[in-house]
Formats: C-alpha cells, structure tokens, sequence
C-alpha cells in the first residue's frame, strides 16, 4: 500500500474519531441543558420569598401544597403513589417524604440518599417504577406553577391587609423577626402586624426594640429615636 494513501486513511480515521467525540459530548450537553431548562422553576421558599408572603400566608400555600397533591394522587390508577420531597436533613443526608394515595390518605417517612434519584431536591414530585424512585417532571412542574400562581392571589390579599396599617409618617417598633420579614408595633395605637415589604439590608440591621419610621412607601431607620429608646430604658 501507497504510504501516503496509508497516512491519508489514518487520518481520516482519527478526524471521524475527533468529530464522532464532539457530537456524542455536544449532544450530552444539550441533553442536560434541556433538562436544566426544564427544571429551572422557583421552589415554594423562593416562591414565598418573591411574594414577601408572611407566616400565615406560608402556612395557607403549604396547604395549599398538600391539596394539589392529593388532587394529583386520586387521579392514579392500580394503588398508584405520589411522593414529594419537603426536607432535607443535611447531617444525616435523609429527605424527609410525603406520600400521597388515590384515596386522599397521606403518610410521612425519611429516605437516604442512595435510595432516590441523582438529582433529587426539595419539592421534587416522584413516582415508583419497579421499586425505584424517578422524579416525575410533569407533575413536579404543574405544582410549582399552580403554588406561584396561589402565591400571586394570596399576595394580593395579604397585600391589601399590610397597606390598612402603614400610615404615612408613623413610628413602629420592632416586635421580633419573622422568615420573610419583621413583626412591628405600631407605637401610637399598638396594633402589632408582620411586616414583609422591608429590604433586606435593612432587615439584617435591624434588632428588637428598634424603631422605624414609615415615609414616603418604605421604611426608614429612625437612629436618634432608638438611641433615645435605649437610653431610657437603661434609667428604669
């Protein structure tokens, strides 16, 4: 054989061979891109979070949550489950499970890493399939969107409530912290509410007993009158 023909064969062999790698790698990436994608939707704390829900409207999408599921189970055939993930344990690496049954019954228990898929999160919906765990993506994503919309309604209620209690140049006083935000007292009528519409820098700095002035739509750090506060209080 011709050694150039030999050489020219070889390195068409290792050219295909380069091209052959570049589509399986390229087609592994669009395949885990598209699955990134279509997973790429807020979980319920970053759903609370982006409404500013309170303590109680959190509680309200947790049942809320819990309805939708067992809507979701009733719809299964042959004693078919629904299992949804609510914690982790990062110490013990558990998820703590909630189970779901056509009739409406649901159950709670823990399950290791080993035992669930690769990519498992919290509020992740799954399935049994020859006694193995798979996230069922449909249904998981069907969830999460009917919670945001739920989050949109609820926070247009709790909304309405929060605007009856700030009025414009009044003081309030930092009560305690809550998940999403800060329980205040109004200092003149001393009606106490859970306030989520306050930035988180401000948030942070914030500690009980301080005082906050609402003006103009938000809520201002009233230094001198918290210094005051404390200094009075070091007199009784």
């Amino acid at each position: 054989m011709n050694l150039d023909l030999f050489n020219n064969l070889i390195n068409n062999v290792k050219e295909n061979e380069f091209i052959q790698n570049f589509i399986n790698e390229l087609s592994n990436y669009l395949e885990n891109f598209k699955e990134k994608e279509k997973n790429n939707f807020m979980n319920i704390d970053e759903i609370s979070e982006e409404y500013g829900l309170n303590s109680k409207s959190t509680k309200n999408l947790t049942h809320k949550r819990n309805d939708l599921l067992e809507e979701y189970a009733k719809k299964l055939e042959n004693d078919e489950k629904l299992y949804y993930v609510s914690y982790k344990n990062d110490f013990k690496n558990t998820y703590q499970i909630l189970e779901f049954d056509e009739n409406g019954k649901s159950n709670s228990f823990f399950l290791s890493r080993d035992e669930l898929p690769e990519n498992i999160e919290i509020d992740k919906v799954l399935r049994k399939d020859n006694d193995k765990y798979i996230i069922d993506n449909n249904i998981t994503e069907s969830l999460i969107t009917q919670l945001e919309d739920y989050a949109k309604e609820i926070a247009n209620s709790q909304n309405n409530i929060l605007n009856q209690n700030r009025k414009e140049n009044a003081l309030y006083q930092v009560v305690d912290h809550s998940l999403n935000g800060v329980y205040l007292q109004n200092v003149e009528n001393k009606v106490i509410f859970e306030e989520t519409n306050i930035p988180k820098e401000l948030k942070e700095k914030l500690g009980n007993d301080y005082i906050l002035r609402y003006k103009n739509g938000e809520y201002v750090f009233e230094e001198e009158l918290t210094e005051e506060f404390f200094k009075n209080l070091k007199k009784t």
